[in-house]
């Protein structure tokens, strides 16, 4: 997969998951929630929950293929309780 500008990856996916109309937990933050340093990525990966063996997996384990730049999409995300996204 080539080089895919992150940004552009997020609005779509915020779109289609229409998460600014779809009612949730009133604390949840869904949307992007850690954004990585090089603003693109090149491969798109699945799971579950976003715990840290699964982040562990994805950059430096048996699912990691360097130079990678993956986008980790998931279905139970880091922070709930009102934390704050590590974005931008």
């Amino acid at each position: 997969m080539p080089n895919v500008p992150l940004q552009r990856i997020v609005e779509y996916l915020d779109h289609y998951l229409q998460i600014s109309e779809v009612p949730d937990e009133p604390n949840a933050v869904n949307g992007l929630q850690v954004q990585n340093g090089s603003g693109s990525i090149n491969r798109i990966v699945a799971a579950v929950d976003a715990s840290l063996a699964t982040i562990q997996g994805v950059t430096t384990g048996a699912v990691a293929t360097p130079p990678d730049q993956p986008f980790l999409l998931v279905h139970h995300g880091l922070f709930w309780e009102g934390n704050i996204p590590l974005t931008d």
